[in-house]
């Protein structure tokens, strides 16, 4: 693409602001740019693309500002990327190899993959519309939330232990638009731990011990920090998605970092790296200062594609199976209030979350037969799993002043212009939600490698302003400065379930966390209250910032103060939750021999043919961590069983022998594939070593021998 940009300073403005002060400089800069409308020269034209972020924002001052800069942000060509913008088809040819309902964090992964191979038709039907152009800017990362046409506006049942201040009802924001949540979600790099998956495999997940999905995740990463930063040992580049640090961080961040070495977390630069526990700035999917979605990463490339359509504003509603031959023939959508119908030759793939994939099955007559009697739907198969085994972290929401910080405005005339000349300051980044820290309280598993806790910030976000620099008089007149920290439980044992509001398609399914059934999550939080306490009292944050807990915070819940009793940590989780929104396991991975499993190790599901769950919700079990990066590994595999599989089956004997694996061992006929990535650098050093070690697959299966579980060859200390 060639394009006229300013990443660098524009030559053309600088007579205006010759001997102007550095500060005021940038203010008269970027303002006559604007005046001038100076805008990039790109191949393809801009198009106006979603809703103005500025809306998100409210007063007269503060609107105007944003309402300009966004307008000049969004004519950015390498911000808007116009020529590589997917086009929607209206009108859709009658049928398709695959179709995937969903384009969010894992539909866009799956459609781009499958859609790499031109003989291959691929449909993606996206409920919502494209990314809007202003949600590459990272510090915007909550604008789209709370919107009905960017975010499913979903509230949890009203809880009897959670999310009290807000009447038992817990805000889920979950992304209605390409990209999915990764479009609106912190773009936090984190993996999970080897654990997690081990445990998968042990309890039936074969072929996803650590050192099977290790390779999925470096296949799609662009690590721009190996040897700086972060070992390759333990990274990769070369794949769709970048992953690095932001270009900017407030200075408290870094010094929680430095606080927390008082208190004895040693420091780490990678926690999906050799450390597991301690407090870091994270890496995240971003590049140049703007927000990376899996959209942009894995449909993009291919937007010109033949063989690939997308239907934006199509909310997949049934998957069509004839009753007989329990085979899957058709999906069907809604889109301007009208029901569509598209025919499937091989494959109809679900992609549309924790949340909706069980509901779409339930509506097609696969789930609980007593839940498909209630609502009188046709009993295709019954499983009782559909909707079941509901996981989320949950967490406390722990508030704090800055006694001696006011509350000055992150974004103003001069941080708008680092980010439009260099796409660098605080627009380029998160504030403090890029920082995080894991620990292990008392109940963590026994070894200290697989932290229970983990922290999440907030604060110094450069969201809405009017613009306007408060001036150092002004300062003692000012509010001071709040830090939120959620303190989350990692491994939570309470499940929850999702079912049938109604059998009407666009009505939100009933989600039932069941936040704190169980009190192993209290446990754990009270515990990492403390510990979030004793951070804010550490020498740096009380001295520098006279960092103290907000007075009032929390006042329905006796025993506060600067050494809170237990019950009032407890109260504190009860009215004042961090719900969390990592949810998984609906649509759970494991045998056909386990009662609650709706999807084979191939996720292909059981009992019906040509159909697959390819999200986060067939995780048996939450990740220690983000689930981000772990959704785009799930997305990574199932996308390569698929080509696998029907590669495969085109070069099958005629004698109806089977494949070289035999036809019970369908499960695993990518896995003889799985080495072949041509974007994974240094091959041999990361695994080649791992066929020497002689496998075969019922050795592999057989949970008495360990040696399949883990290999001396793989890292095994991959932190969240």
């Amino acid at each position: 693409m060639t394009c006229r940009s300013i990443s660098g300073q524009d030559e053309s403005l600088l007579p205006y602001t010759m001997g102007i002060p550095d500060r005021n400089r940038q203010q008269v800069l970027l303002k006559e740019s604007m005046q001038r409308k100076i805008i990039a020269t790109c191949e393809c034209p801009i198009r106006e693309i979603g809703p103005a972020m500025a809306d998100s924002c409210s007063g007269h001052t503060v609107l105007l500002f944003m309402t300009v800069l966004e307008a000049f942000i969004n004519g950015r060509c390498d911000l808007a990327d116009p020529c590589n913008r997917l086009d929607n088809k209206d009108n859709p040819d009658d049928d398709y190899d695959f179709v995937v309902i969903g384009g969010g964090t894992a539909g866009s992964v799956v459609a781009g993959r499958l859609s790499e191979n031109p003989q291959w038709k691929v449909l993606l039907l996206e409920a919502g519309g494209d990314e809007p152009l202003s949600s590459s800017v990272p510090a915007w990362v909550t604008a789209y939330w709370g919107r009905n046409d960017t975010d499913w506006m979903y509230y949890t049942e009203p809880q009897e232990k959670a999310c009290l201040a807000d009447g038992g009802k817990c805000y889920w924001p979950r992304g209605k638009l390409l990209g999915g949540c990764s479009t609106i979600n912190g773009m936090m790099y984190m993996r999970g731990h080897a654990a997690d998956y081990d445990g998968w495999a042990v309890n039936g997940a074969y072929g996803w011990s650590w050192h099977e999905v290790f390779p999925y995740f470096l296949k799609s990463e662009d690590n721009k920090e190996i040897d700086s930063g972060v070992s390759g040992q333990y990274h990769n580049t070369g794949g769709p998605m970048p992953v690095q640090r932001f270009r900017h961080a407030p200075q408290f961040a870094h010094d929680v970092v430095a606080a927390s070495i008082e208190l004895g977390f040693p420091p780490t630069g990678d926690l999906n790296g050799e450390s597991t526990t301690g407090f870091t700035l994270a890496q995240a999917f971003n590049e140049g200062g703007s927000r990376y979605t899996t959209s942009r990463g894995f449909l993009r490339p291919g937007a010109r594609r033949a063989n690939l359509d997308v239907v934006f504003n199509a909310l997949g509603s049934k998957v069509v199976v004839d009753p007989n031959t329990k085979r899957v023939t058709a999906v069907e959508y809604i889109k301007n209030g009208v029901t569509k119908t598209v025919k499937v030759n091989k494959e109809a793939i679900l992609s549309a979350g924790t949340l909706n994939s069980p509901q779409i099955l339930l509506l097609s007559g696969i789930g609980p037969k007593e839940t498909l009697n209630k609502f009188n739907i046709l009993i295709i198969q019954d499983l009782p799993g559909v909707g079941q085994n509901l996981q989320n972290h949950v967490g406390v929401k722990l508030d704090f002043s800055l006694m001696k910080e006011p509350e000055l405005p992150v974004l103003d005339w001069a941080a708008a212009m680092d980010y439009m000349l260099k796409r660098e300051g605080p627009l380029s980044s998160t504030g403090m939600s890029q920082l995080t820290g894991m620990v292990n309280s008392k109940y963590a598993p026994a070894g200290g490698r697989q932290p229970d806790i983990q922290y999440f910030f907030g604060g110094y976000y450069a969201s809405c302003s009017d613009g306007n620099t408060i001036e150092p008089p002004q300062y003692a007149a000012t509010e001071r400065r709040n830090i939120m920290i959620a303190a989350i439980a990692l491994q939570p044992r309470s499940r929850g379930y999702i079912t049938l509001r109604s059998t009407d398609p666009t009505e939100p399914p009933i989600m039932q966390p069941n936040y704190f059934c169980d009190d192993h999550e209290m446990n754990v939080l009270v515990e990492a209250a403390k510990i979030a306490y004793r951070l804010a009292n550490t020498t740096i944050l009380r001295e520098k910032y006279g960092m103290v807990p907000t007075p009032g915070y929390g006042d329905k819940c006796p025993g506060g103060g600067p050494n809170p009793t237990d019950e009032y940590l407890r109260c504190l989780a009860q009215y004042h939750t961090a719900p969390e929104n990592h949810q998984v396991g609906t649509c759970k991975m494991g045998p056909r021999s386990d009662p609650m499993a709706v999807v084979d190790p191939q996720l292909k599901v059981h009992g019906i043919e040509g159909l697959r769950v390819i999200d986060a919700a067939i995780m048996p079990t939450i990740p220690t961590g983000n689930t981000a990066a772990p959704t785009v590994m799930v997305a990574e595999r199932g996308a390569e069983f698929i080509r696998s599989r029907h590669q495969m089956y085109k070069h099958r004997p005629v004698s109806g022998l089977g494949n070289k694996f035999g036809d019970n061992s369908q499960q695993d006929d990518a896995d003889h594939n799985r080495w072949h990535f041509t974007n994974v650098a240094n091959k041999e050093h990361k695994w080649g070593n791992w066929k020497d070690k002689n496998w075969n697959w019922d050795n592999r299966r057989n949970e008495q021998n360990p040696n399949w579980i883990r290999n001396p060859n793989t890292p095994i200390a991959a932190a969240s």
